[in-house]
């Protein structure tokens, strides 16, 4: 069923003081553009040209003008929206959802109580510094010092110890994995992620200025790594699907202005993983539940099989020790010589020996036991 949403010029002018048109705009399902023009008809201020920007760098922007009185007044209705209840819920939605009620995220460049992760690598480079570390250039395949934190490190710490700060005020524990990788951790279930500077390759001319030198090759020109100065913060595990992974900025938006949308992203990412993680151990739970029923009943089916073997192993002795005893009978009814002497025995020990010889043999002169030889048949009594 559709549910009709309103909003007042009053309501207005608070939210585009608060959040980016463009954060608003999806929320309302249209483009910045509309809203734009909304607030225009409507004489409702909005921030300037980079309001928002100089908010994430922790600047001074003035106080907001106030929402003059228009001809309708203040709470005069100025937008309709209809939210469809029926419509699922995007993990692109709820991110935005909870951006709305995400408090700014402020960034200090003074880290005076960094994150715990923060300061482990502050003191890490100081250490590093104090006992005059060295590490290899690839670049320009030497040996180099670590140098002391530049601009460029200070201010990705600086937007590092802001989220950080943010996800741990929400519950989200921060730390490193096994390979020293930046982790976010809820429970079990941990997002891997970095933040890095965008690199590009550059070629460097080595070559002496000689006629005699050669054209190309390693002596001439060689390919180093150089940071453009632009912030990417990027998740390198697993998410399920519809979660933005990576975020670059540019000469529009800084990361900053990304802080919110990455925060949202990880505390919404966390519960969705786990719930992932529990239907995939449901799934390997029901099917090794089926796979030990079908072990158990193959199990089953061959000791069936042993055991029915057992019993026409013993059916065909019955039916033989009764022919035997049908073919002695019969012998004694022809005309036999019973004193004759064959091999040291008479002919009437000879068929003694058959009749106790087939008696030996006949299971139905021993039925319990083979119902107990049937019961002791397993699964590997014939191995073939």
């Amino acid at each position: 069923m559709n549910e009709q949403a309103t909003i007042t010029r009053q309501e207005i002018y608070d939210l585009v003081w608060r959040k980016p048109l463009t954060h608003l705009a999806m929320k309302f399902g249209v483009s910045d553009q509309q809203l734009a023009r909304l607030c225009e008809r409507e004489e409702i201020p909005r921030p300037s040209s980079g309001y928002w920007n100089k908010i994430a760098a922790g600047k001074c922007v003035g106080a907001r003008p106030p929402l003059p009185a228009g001809k309708r007044g203040a709470d005069a209705i100025v937008f309709r929206s209809f939210a469809l209840s029926d419509q699922p819920i995007t993990p692109k939605l709820q991110v935005e959802q909870l951006k709305a009620e995400l408090p700014a995220i402020r960034f200090s460049e003074r880290l005076i109580q960094p994150h715990p992760i923060v300061a482990e690598r502050i003191a890490s480079r100081k250490e590093e510094l104090r006992a005059r570390t060295e590490y290899y250039d690839r670049g320009s395949r030497e040996w180099e010092k670590v140098a002391p934190f530049d601009s460029a490190d200070r201010r990705l710490l600086c937007v590092l110890n802001g989220i950080c700060q943010t996800l741990d005020a929400h519950g989200v524990a921060l730390g490193r994995n096994g390979r020293g990788e930046l982790t976010a951790r809820s429970g079990v279930d941990a997002i891997v992620f970095q933040l890095r500077y965008r690199m590009r390759r550059v070629k460097i001319p080595t070559a002496p200025d000689k006629w005699s030198a050669p054209l190309k090759g390693p002596d001439v020109m060689r390919c180093d790594l150089e940071s453009t100065g632009d912030l990417i913060f990027e998740v390198t595990s697993w998410l399920p699907a519809g979660f933005r992974r990576k975020w670059c900025e540019g000469p529009t938006y800084r990361l900053e202005h990304f802080a919110s949308d990455i925060v949202a992203t990880v505390i919404l990412a966390l519960p969705a993983i786990a719930a992932e993680r529990e239907a995939k151990e449901e799934r390997a739970r029901l099917y090794e539940m089926r796979a030990k029923q079908q072990r158990e009943q193959q199990a089953q089916r061959r000791l069936d099989k042993n055991r029915f073997r057992r019993l026409t192993e013993y059916a065909e002795a019955w039916r033989t020790t009764s022919l035997v005893r049908r073919f002695i009978a019969a012998m004694r009814e022809t005309d036999l010589d019973m004193d004759a002497v064959i091999d040291g025995m008479t002919v009437a020990q000879w068929l003694k020996w058959a009749d106790v010889a087939a008696d030996r043999r006949d299971p139905l002169l021993r039925s319990l036991g083979v119902i107990e030889s049937i019961a002791d048949v397993d699964r590997w009594t014939y191995p073939d």
